[in-house]
């Protein structure tokens, strides 16, 4: 069989009937030229098994098992396994739009200097409205994670970057891996569409990720690891200060600016009526 255009990578730990409706919105996709590839870390939830089971008799499927270690490492065996030139990650938890795949795939087929392609992102479980995605470089990804996992991009960026980071169990993998793929100069275009929805509930790892300490652990492994791209930044920061600084100076030191401020001074001096 040719492979596919499009791998579809499912990491899989105890979703229950939420797999059933991630693997339900890619069935549905209007872009045909896909397989799935789905790997189960670890899961004991027999309403998740019987999905499962149910989901390798499928056509185009492909489930694979490991013992838990996390979505990145379960990611990454997935992605070893899949045929596809094109890489589409998707939690259990979370679900496509009928259009995604249609209205990106194209995106990266037009442009071979395209990287990534990525949506706007409905927020539906314990959060709600729209997530409009930002910019793609490393500026833009430094302070925060500006675009969502489930974005389509090119099996060569997984292979540049090295895959994603199992040491980040508890979150921001997919931030670490964006910002590796920005670093080594892989660029990324925005659908301005909700074609992905992101499920947040009380049990989520991005909530967990935000308890007092977790947060501060997560970006201190981010920085260590990037090292170079913060003091990079910084240094530009200051840089950028520094010269903001000799404008103002310059200007403070027009003539016409200390007759001004002589001025000011002296109005300022003169006793009330």
């Amino acid at each position: 069989m040719s492979a596919p255009r499009v791998s579809v990578v499912i990491p899989v730990f105890d979703a229950g009937d939420q797999l059933a409706r991630a693997l339900e919105s890619v069935a549905r996709q209007t872009y045909r030229d896909f397989e799935v590839v789905v790997v189960d870390d670890g899961s004991t939830d027999p309403r998740t098994l019987a999905i499962l089971e149910a989901a390798a008799r499928e056509p185009g499927v492909t489930v694979q098992r490991t013992e838990n270690g996390g979505p990145a490492r379960a990611r990454n065996v997935a992605i070893e396994r899949a045929r596809g030139a094109y890489v589409l990650p998707l939690d259990a938890d979370d679900y496509l739009a009928p259009a995604f795949l249609e209205r990106t795939a194209p995106l990266l087929d037009a442009d071979p200097a395209l990287g990534v392609v990525y949506t706007w992102v409905g927020l539906v479980g314990g959060h709600h409205g729209v997530w409009r995605t930002g910019g793609f470089s490393v500026t833009d990804i430094l302070s925060r994670c500006t675009i969502h996992v489930t974005s389509l991009y090119r099996r060569k960026i997984w292979e540049d970057v090295g895959g994603y980071d199992p040491r980040f169990v508890e979150s921001c993998e997919d931030w670490d891996f964006w910002l590796g793929a920005a670093k080594r100069g892989w660029t990324g275009r925005c659908v301005p569409e909700v074609l992905v929805y992101y499920r947040r509930s009380p049990t989520s790892r991005e909530r967990g990720s935000r308890a007092p300490g977790v947060s501060t652990r997560l970006m201190r492994s981010l920085v260590a690891k990037h090292r170079d791209l913060y003091e990079d930044a910084m240094a530009g920061m200051y840089e950028r200060l520094a010269a903001a600084g000799l404008t103002l100076e310059r200007i403070y030191d027009h003539p016409a600016m200390r007759v001004y401020v002589r001025l000011r001074n002296l109005l300022g001096r003169r006793p009330a009526a």
